[in-house]
């Protein structure tokens, strides 16, 4: 028997459902598409569901796209916002995917309702069959949803109140450089109910990454794969400047050198291309979690819009976002939006993005903010001459800076060095290779803070600034990469006296050659690993270690 309580509020609920902006009636199916048109391979779902929770192995978020490399379990759209219904005002969130087991269908875990039967494609190639005049990639992606709907998700204990949104998602892909390794998404929100106030937008994330083709069985287990499970390995990292959460795979510590990066040789992440807009106020969530379904500390809307709201960037150095102590999920967002009135919409961008390196992701996810800021416009974009793609300290003395040329650009500059008293001065002089990248070592430099830029026909770009420490680092550096011989002259520097462990390491962690080197402090020096021959060509990880002190880096081998 129903309490008068109960009574109250099934009446209540009864009237919202009633008075909520009705959907069409069409019959309307759960469809999912991979965008499949460059390397980052990602399936999307026409109910504001991203990946796959692993229930097949068709892509997830797979990159590069064939490589059998997985890096998404699942993901969605969150919109948070203050709202009225004939109930009165409440704080909605509506989601299309909340902390979940893999391998269960995703339909019923979304509170969005798909607005079509299938997606829309088209295209800017007039070769496609999809070629569409107002097409604004290779291969747009749209499919449209909405919450118009009171549906319950099944992995959400409350009773779900309707925003009133409708969205439109769309991707865009590219298959040329520099965007092949990046898939835009816009979500663009229209209002059919009451105004809405304080609207937040963000993007839930699950990224796990690990070799899909290792595992025997599907969904991924400890019991069929030497890699053991798959779960709590991820190395979250984040850059403010670009608002890039990016993650590795890392199986234990110290980071890097523990981590068995040559496993899943890359990066994945997510961008908000979207910037804070300083007349709403507006900044940028970061937040993440150990993944826990039902938690009561965020299973009703109030709570989990305090955590879309709080405008804040969390460390991602807790045990609990930590690889190995840890088992993360994500979630990036944007507001406030002051109103949305009815009728009215926004639009927030978001970039999946990938690079093999850590100075690929980045230099993807800026090429990814410059297309944004040029309205997708290709031929309109205007990237940097000269951009810094890293600067770092090595150790021994030494700085590496590396900058990026822009395509078609040729550049013979002089490097200069200002040590801190605003004067710069010449040091060398420096010329794009055959990639576009300018690199540059400074092989006397006393501790302290010093900035390192580019200067041609009267011209200086965009400056690096780096801290030289007192102490001796580790420091290696690999052979010419790529490299078309099989032995493979290395360079390294230690911080200590005694043995270093140097090895060759192909993608699937097997050691094909190793040496070990009495080291000694004061300077750089010098070994050889051998390729065998029976090993082919491809991609090979090189790793020095020496006490707890460990790092890798990659090389390519042509032949």
């Amino acid at each position: 028997m129903l309490t008068p309580r109960c009574l109250a509020f099934s009446f209540a609920l009864v009237a919202v459902l009633a008075a909520s902006p009705a959907r069409p009636q069409d019959p309307v199916g759960y469809v999912n598409r991979v965008a499949d048109r460059n390397a980052m391979g990602v399936n999307l779902t026409n109910y504001g569901f991203l990946g796959n929770n692993f229930t097949s192995r068709s892509p997830s978020m797979e990159y590069p796209l064939g490589s059998g490399y997985e890096h998404l379990v699942n993901g969605g759209l969150w919109i948070g916002a203050q709202a009225t219904d004939v109930a009165g005002a409440f704080t909605g969130v509506t989601t299309a995917c909340l902390d979940g087991t893999q391998g269960i269908a995703s339909q019923s875990g979304t509170e969005f309702t798909p607005a079509s039967r299938s997606f829309r494609l088209r295209s800017t190639l007039p070769t496609s069959p999809y070629y569409d005049p107002d097409a604004v990639s290779e291969l747009d992606l749209i499919g449209p949803f909405d919450d118009l709907t009171a549906k319950h998700a099944s992995n959400n204990p409350e009773v779900h109140r309707p925003l009133g949104v409708e969205v439109r998602q769309e991707s865009y892909a590219w298959s040329f450089a520099p965007y092949a390794d990046i898939l835009f998404v816009r979500y663009t929100i229209t209002n059919h109910g009451a105004p809405l106030s304080n609207v937040w937008v963000g993007l839930f994330t699950e990224l796990m990454s690990g070799p899909k083709n290792a595992y025997s069985c599907w969904p991924p287990s400890s019991a069929c794969s030497a890699y053991g499970s798959w779960f709590s390995k991820a190395w979250l990292e984040y850059d403010p400047p670009l608002r890039l959460l990016r993650e590795h795979r890392c199986a234990g510590y110290p980071i890097p050198g523990g981590c068995q990066l040559a496993v899943t040789p890359y990066w994945a992440g997510v961008k908000i291309l979207t910037p804070p807009d300083p007349a709403r106020a507006q900044a940028v969530t970061l937040a993440a979690w150990n993944w826990s379904p039902g938690n009561t500390a965020r299973d009703q809307d109030t709570e989990r819009y305090a955590i879309l709201s709080a405008g804040t960037i969390q460390s991602l150095t807790t045990p609990d976002v930590m690889p190995v102590t840890g088992d993360p999920v994500e979630l990036l967002a944007l507001g406030p939006f002051p109103s949305i009135d009815s009728g009215d919409s926004v639009h927030v961008d978001f970039a999946l993005v990938g690079g093999a390196e850590i100075t690929d992701i980045q230099e993807h996810a800026a090429a990814a903010q410059r297309l944004y800021d040029a309205a997708y416009d290709i031929d309109g974009t205007t990237p940097a001459l000269v951009s810094v793609l890293e600067a770092r300290a090595l150790g021994n003395r030494r700085v590496g800076v590396t900058w990026l040329v822009s395509h078609g650009t040729s550049l013979d500059a002089v490097v200069q060095r200002c040590d801190g008293d605003l004067a710069w001065r010449d040091i060398g002089s420096a010329r794009a290779d055959g990639e576009g990248r300018v690199h540059f070592e400074d092989t006397d430099v006393a501790s302290g803070r010093h900035g390192y830029r580019l200067a041609a026909n009267g011209q200086a770009f965009e400056e690096a600034w780096v801290d030289v420490p007192d102490d001796v680092r580790l420091a290696l550096v690999g052979p010419a990469n790529p490299s078309f011989t099989r032995e493979l002259e290395l360079q390294f520097s230690v911080p200590g006296v005694g043995p270093a462990l140097l090895r060759l390491v192909d993608v699937a962690g097997r050691t094909l050659d190793a040496r070990t080197v009495e080291a000694t402090v004061g300077g750089p020096q010098r070994t050889i690993l051998r390729v065998p021959a029976s090993a082919s060509p491809g991609v090979y990880w090189i790793q020095l270690q020496q006490g707890e002190h460990a790092m890798a880096t990659r090389v390519a081998v042509m032949r």
